[in-house]
C-alpha cells in the first residue's frame, strides 16, 4: 500500500468517526483526533503484517489487546469494531487489490470482538 492511499485510508476513516460521533472530539478534543489517526496507521501495520506473515490471529490478538486498552480509557468495543468497519470500506474504494484480504481478516477480528464481548 502506498504512503498516499494509506493516508487517504487513515483520513477517511478518521474524518467519518468523528462527524458520526462528535461527542468523542468533546470527550477527548483534538488530541483524540491525532490517537485516532496514529491508531489506523497501527492497524494498517498490523493488517499488512497479519496478511504477509499469512497469520490474521496475529491481528486478532492485537484487536484484543488493543481493545483492553482502548476500554480502560473510556473507549467502547463498538467504537473499534466501528472503525474497523469503516476500514473495510476505505480498502474496497481505495484498496481493490488487497481489499478483499484485508477485510477478511478484519471481519475474523470483528467477529472476534463481538464474540469477546458476549461472553
Amino acid at each position: 500500500m502506498t504512503i498516499t492511499r494509506r493516508n487517504e485510508i487513515i483520513d477517511e476513516v478518521t474524518q467519518g468517526i468523528y462527524q458520526d460521533f462528535p461527542v468523542l472530539l468533546e470527550k477527548f478534543g483534538e488530541r483524540g483526533v491525532e490517537k485516532c489517526r496514529e491508531d489506523n496507521g497501527h492497524h494498517l501495520k498490523h493488517l499488512e503484517t497479519a496478511l504477509f506473515l499469512g497469520n490474521p490471529q496475529s491481528f486478532i490478538d492485537y484487536a484484543h489487546w488493543l481493545d483492553g486498552i482502548l476500554t480502560s480509557r473510556g473507549m467502547a468495543t463498538e467504537h473499534l469494531v466501528d472503525n474497523f468497519c469503516r476500514l473495510q470500506n476505505a480498502f474496497t474504494k481505495h484498496e481493490r487489490a488487497n481489499a478483499p484480504k484485508y477485510n477478511e481478516i478484519l471481519e475474523s477480528a470483528i467477529h472476534s470482538l463481538k464474540k469477546g464481548n458476549d461472553s
